[in-house]
């Protein structure tokens, strides 16, 4: 009997430490820096070893996000966008976080009008209710609320980083394969907030997310219950066992 109640204990470990449905983080991006908690999805981006951590709510078309990238530089910055028409840097209406001379974090919102300006705008397919930027140890992490024209079930998101800031402006970034690569879809419908609240992002938050397009990156499912539930069968196992002993 000992046996058997070990064997279900062992069973019940291994289940905790390979199930999916209860990892947290991405497996190969930047952890969080502030310790991402609260998104329903987490997607590896396949490019510039950055992730994406989001929920979207479809009640009131509300999607928060949290974007962490390891800076190229210092002075370097980080965008995640959503372009309107297609999955390419052209047209994107983007968010761009970076470090201003006095040391304060800065997220703008601005329109990539060609390859070597771009124009810093209010003026966006999306509103933003909400953004900020956190910087630790070489990472960086834009966190923003945005309100997405209703009845989208995919976006085309672009994500960017870049070496240098010159007077409060983004300079150009590199034309490398990853950073000409990093582009995708996201698709909306693989998880929603679904109570009728804004989905919001006032501290950096996250968790796993469902599979996302291919271009858009790889995620996994979270579910903070799963391991409550398998708790509860293993303690119910386990008394059954022991009332046999």
């Amino acid at each position: 009997m000992a046996s058997l109640l070990h064997l279900h204990f062992i069973f019940f470990i291994a289940f905790l430490l390979i199930s999916p449905a209860i990892s947290n983080n991405c497996s190969s991006s930047p952890a969080p820096i502030s310790g991402n908690t609260h998104f329903a999805n987490c997607t590896d981006l396949p490019y510039l070893k950055s992730s994406l951590y989001w929920t979207y709510n479809s009640t009131n078309a509300t999607l928060a996000i949290a974007f962490v990238a390891p800076l190229p530089s210092s002075d370097g910055w980080i965008s995640w966008g959503i372009n309107p028409i297609n999955a390419s840097m052209i047209g994107t209406q983007c968010l761009i976080a970076f470090k201003a001379s006095n040391g304060s974090m800065i997220v703008n919102t601005y329109n990539l009008t060609s390859y070597t300006s771009i124009t810093q705008t209010d003026k966006l397919l999306f509103k933003v209710l909400n953004s900020k930027a956190e910087y630790s140890n070489g990472a960086m992490q834009i966190l923003a609320t945005l309100i997405l024209p209703s009845n989208m079930t995919t976006v085309n998101q672009v994500w960017q980083v870049g070496l240098a800031v010159k007077d409060g402006t983004p300079m150009a970034h590199k034309f490398d394969p990853d950073n000409l690569k990093s582009k995708g879809i996201l698709n909306l419908t693989t998880s929603s907030g679904g109570d009728g609240k804004n989905a919001t992002a006032p501290v950096p938050a996250g968790g796993g997310g469902q599979s996302d397009d291919k271009m858009g990156g790889s995620s996994r499912i979270s579910n903070k219950n799963t391991s409550f539930y398998v708790f509860i069968v293993f303690l119910g196992v386990l008394f059954f066992n022991l009332r046999s002993i």
